[in-house]
């Protein structure tokens, strides 16, 4: 058999040039294949790095949700001792609780909040590695006239009395041991 001969039994193969053209395009098809392929994974691995990274920011947003919520309970935690005290004989120095002479521990300062003797332990910790921490210190006391002052509300003004003005600072953490920490720091004001 001739070459027209096959030629003309399959038209498709047109010439022999035509047919080792063909076979070295299969060659060049698998590698455009591999690199695209290669593309499309890269495109993935950066989706998830992205999306890994939005999990890790929205678990931290949590953990510092969690640590202000707490650390702003024992704040009123705090309010509310405050308001259940009888006189100030009780702000000796000791136990997270300092009169208007003492000093008043550091916040910043580890041993503040692992000492004892230089903080409470609140009650609540609402889900918290660790129930939040506080302590009281009578700041001031404002006399007589200087002492009106708009204390429980709009327009309920509650006399003339002396003021004890009292500052509290409270410590709080997230849900775990490497988690965020919220300190605050808050005056609160009553009449004796």
């Amino acid at each position: 058999m001739n070459y027209h001969e096959v030629q003309a039994m399959n038209p498709t193969i047109r010439s022999l040039g035509n047919f080792k053209s063909l076979r070295r395009q299969r060659g060049v098809v698998l590698i455009v294949s591999l690199i695209l392929l290669l593309v499309v994974t890269l495109l993935a691995v950066s989706s998830m790095q992205g999306t890994v990274l939005e999990e890790k920011m929205a678990g931290n947003t949590r953990d510092r949700n969690l640590a202000f919520q707490t650390t702003e309970s024992a704040i009123r935690e705090a309010e509310t001792y405050i308001e259940g005290v009888v006189s100030l004989g009780s702000f000796n120095g000791a136990g997270g609780l300092f009169g208007l002479t003492d000093i008043e521990p550091y916040y910043s300062l580890g041993t503040t909040w692992t000492d004892t003797t230089q903080h409470v332990v609140a009650n609540a910790d609402y889900g918290s590695y660790a129930a939040p921490q506080y302590y009281i210190k009578h700041f001031t006391t404002v006399k007589g006239t200087e002492g009106a002052m708009n204390m429980s509300g709009y327009g309920d003004n509650k006399g003339t009395g002396d003021v004890s003005i009292f500052k509290i600072t409270s410590r709080g953490s997230g849900g775990s041991a490497d988690s965020a920490e919220v300190i605050l720091r808050s005056h609160y004001g009553r009449i004796f």
